[in-house]
């Protein structure tokens, strides 16, 4: 059930849909990271999941976001606005926590409505432990957004009209059987526009104690989102 948003008056006469895409677009204020400068890269860190998983649940987001809309597959952000000035220390923190971890399981929970759409939530106690670590050492440059985290997946947002989302919410609760899989290590992404351009994925070690290897990926590709394979360069 998928659906176009609804001309929007009001804003120079031009969509919502094309509001999001124009060459214009600009993060929301507490979107973006609390440094002394405005940031010319900013950086999205993800959880990354097994294929079947990840599958699964952006098939569903595919159905009931709106097309012209959605630029990117199905994913939980631990932080959405990390700085690009502080890339050193960020990336230093991602290798040392996910020698912690090994891969672990998750699962979607129950559907709730947003503002504007319908997310499903995910069952991860380990990703809240990661997500608390982190913020500790980050806290004096994280976004207004960044300061909390609810794990859940977005499968609809940006519609205009309250009901489409409601309907949208009783198919999801009537149809959708859940999905399970397993985290697999975490996905650092840079943020253009509303897309994601992978950088680099930080494998969990299947001995803990053991140092993953990291894998990156060329500049100028645009691989799939958490969960799919890096040389898949279409975003979803």
């Amino acid at each position: 059930m998928s659906t176009n948003p609804a001309f929007t008056p009001g804003n120079g006469g031009i969509s919502m849909a094309d509001a999001y895409i124009a060459d214009t677009y600009a993060r929301r204020p507490d979107h973006t990271p609390q440094t002394a400068q405005p940031e010319a890269e900013t950086y999205i860190l993800a959880l990354n999941t097994d294929a079947a998983h990840h599958q699964a649940v952006t098939a569903l987001r595919k159905k009931h976001f709106p097309p012209t809309l959605n630029k990117l597959s199905a994913h939980i952000a631990l932080f959405r606005a990390l700085p690009g000035s502080e890339f050193p220390r960020i990336q230093t923190a991602i290798e040392a926590v996910v020698r912690q971890y090994h891969p672990f399981p998750i699962s979607t929970g129950k559907p709730f409505l947003l503002s504007r759409g319908v997310a499903i939530e995910a069952c991860v106690e380990p990703a809240k432990n990661i997500y608390h670590t982190l913020k500790e050492q980050w806290h004096s440059f994280l976004s207004n957004q960044d300061r909390s985290f609810r794990a859940h997946y977005t499968i609809q947002n940006k519609v205009e009209d309250r009901e489409i989302a409601r309907k949208t919410l009783d198919e999801v609760q009537n149809s959708f059987g859940g999905s399970q899989g397993t985290v697999t290590g975490l996905s650092l992404y840079l943020y253009d526009k509303g897309y994601w351009k992978l950088k680099k994925i930080y494998p969990f070690p299947e001995n803990p104690h053991d140092a993953p290897s990291m894998r990156t990926t060329d500049e100028g590709e645009w691989p799939a989102l958490p969960g799919a394979d890096p040389s898949d360069s279409k975003v979803v």
